[in-house]
């Protein structure tokens, strides 16, 4: 058995994170490499294990999540399960189309629900792992990797979003350092 989770509560798939793929293998896309430079320890195991990043708790990272912490209060095993969805708590429109301006991968969210809803867990599991390898070596890869780090094949066709990650919507919201005289 994996020492790592790669479903979600919300319909995510995990086994494509940043942060985990960078805790994994080392290699880091531009996602990881921005909370790598910001000092962030990039340690994830999926955000149903106990094992969270917490690096991007301040925006709403995996560590403090709403909807983790809704599902694991009432015990489901995700969002799909839960009498009350959907919620206002995953519904929330405005909140999604920020996140899905800083954070495009997220955008995948209602697609993957009804996947799942459809296939079941474990197809869509499947599915998404053959998603997001490399189809020229089967390497694996993150949300915002743009080559191949075993064959340096062009991956930015095969992403279910279009935009990219942009450092510079995080840097406008990064917390000013302590130890930096206010301007």
């Amino acid at each position: 058995m994996s020492d790592y989770n790669y479903e979600s509560y919300c319909g995510m798939y995990c086994g494509a994170c940043s942060i985990m793929k960078a805790y994994q293998t080392g290699v880091k896309d531009p996602f990881a490499e921005f909370w790598s430079q910001s000092g962030a320890e990039l340690k994830c195991r999926g955000c149903k294990s106990d094992m969270v990043f917490a690096g991007c708790a301040e925006f709403g990272g995996c560590a403090t999540c709403n909807i983790r912490t809704c599902a694991r209060e009432k015990g489901v095993d995700r969002c799909l399960t839960c009498p009350e969805f959907p919620c206002a708590l995953y519904s929330n429109s405005e909140v999604s189309q920020m996140i899905a301006e800083m954070l495009p991968h997220m955008t995948t969210i209602a697609i993957n629900m009804q996947t799942i809803h459809s296939l079941g867990i474990d197809a869509f599991l499947e599915e998404q792992e053959a998603q997001w390898k490399c189809p020229d070596c089967s390497t694996g890869y993150a949300w915002y990797t743009t080559h191949c780090s075993n064959c340096g094949k062009d991956l930015g066709d095969r992403k279910p979003y279009k935009n990219a990650f942009d450092k510079s919507i995080f840097q406008q919201l990064t917390p000013p350092n302590p130890d930096e005289p206010t301007k």
